[in-house]
């Protein structure tokens, strides 16, 4: 007996567009390198009047694998603890949400981009792409953000995608790098109500521990900026931001998604901290006015100003009877307050942001004696 002979490896053809195109892709997913793929970005080549099916079929493999294996890298893969329709549930995010719940779906605004960023020379375009954002599924905005943060590393690239309805909206970028998203311009995060149900609640357990990394990494850089007006904006980008965001989870009964600010909190404050830790470096020459100096000091211990929340959070936890409605929610609170020392932390972060007031509240020390009396 002969063995049947085997069958030729299955090649895939595609046009030199599309070659261009899957490369551009997989840049945006993390999968390419980045001197490589800004290059890409910064040619252009003429688009054809369609794709092939077999570029079409090479793309959607792509983009489901590129997404789903980033989610299970950030946090998906870990044995946590979150809430599940009221009820604490431990597992990884695929033993804990239902299939239903975690499936990824993705639209053709997502490939009618990718082809835009292949044909045009960016960061000057010629074609206004700027589709609304409305309409966009939870895996289209998982998309959106893997790109704005693959073209970080180019500010001006960055600027053209800010301006992108797609981008300027992005809750996943307002919640990772807000400073970046509102550039220059007033802080308006998106609604973050959406975030706390279906897959993006569960793209938003399984981002935890990448939020925790990226926050506490921007605290601890603040040291060394050195301009005024940068920290000004940054601080607000971020206070504007965590606001939202901590109202929307209060709103949806969802405090444990907000887990990760605590933890940055916990982190940072291992010791008391004065505000030089945030804004030692700001020694040139700052805003004349007193006014714009404390509130760019202000500004800078944006995420220190949340435990005030945390804490109110924890002391209504604290009152939530075992009868009452919602008691399983506010003891998994409850729980993640007290492993993160949370009185404590909110203590520290209190005279933090007290130190940079200009007026206090204490009441003066008596004068001193400088005579006796007779």
């Amino acid at each position: 007996m002969t063995a049947a002979a085997t069958p030729p490896a299955r090649t895939h053809e595609v046009s030199r567009f599309e070659y261009h195109l899957l490369r551009v892709l997989r840049f945006f997913l993390g999968h390419f390198p980045t001197d490589q793929g800004l290059s890409l970005l910064r040619s252009s080549i003429a688009a054809p009047t369609c794709l092939s099916r077999t570029a079409i079929r090479l793309a959607e493999e792509t983009l489901a694998k590129g997404c789903v294996l980033f989610l299970a890298r950030s946090g998906a893969w870990r044995n946590d603890r979150y809430l599940h329709e009221g009820q604490p549930i431990t597992g990884r995010v695929w033993e804990r949400i239902p299939l239903a719940e975690r499936t990824l779906s993705f639209t053709p605004a997502v490939l009618r981009f990718v082809v835009w960023a292949t044909s045009e020379k960016l960061p000057g375009t010629k074609e206004k792409w700027n589709p609304p954002a409305e309409g966009l599924t939870p895996a289209d905005e998982l998309f959106f953000y893997l790109a704005f943060e693959a073209c970080r590393a180019d500010p001006p690239l960055l600027d053209v995608l800010r301006h992108r309805e797609a981008f300027a909206t992005n809750p996943w970028a307002w919640l990772a790098c807000p400073a970046e998203v509102a550039g220059h311009a007033e802080a308006r995060p998106p609604s973050f109500d959406p975030l706390f149900a279906g897959e993006r609640a569960a793209i938003l357990e399984s981002l935890q521990p990448l939020f925790f990394q990226r926050w506490l990494n921007s605290e601890r850089l603040k040291g060394k900026q050195s301009d005024w007006k940068q920290m000004r904006q940054q601080g607000r980008a971020e206070l504007a931001s965590l606001q939202a965001f901590l109202g929307a989870a209060d709103r949806a009964n969802r405090r444990d998604l907000a887990r990760f600010v605590l933890q940055v909190n916990a982190a940072l404050y291992t010791k008391d901290l004065t505000p030089t830790y945030w804004t030692g470096s700001l020694t040139a020459q700052g805003p004349p006015r007193l006014a714009d100096r404390l509130d760019t000091q202000r500004a800078a211990l944006a995420v220190p100003r949340q435990m005030a929340v945390f804490q109110a959070w924890a002391e209504q936890a604290r009152n939530v009877s075992y009868f009452d409605e919602g008691y399983t929610a506010s003891q998994l609170w409850k729980a993640e307050w007290e492993a993160a020392s949370g009185d404590e932390i909110a203590a520290r972060a209190e005279r933090t942001i007290e130190a940079i007031e200009p007026l206090r509240t204490d009441p003066l020390p008596p004068e001193p004696q400088t005579g006796s009396s007779s």
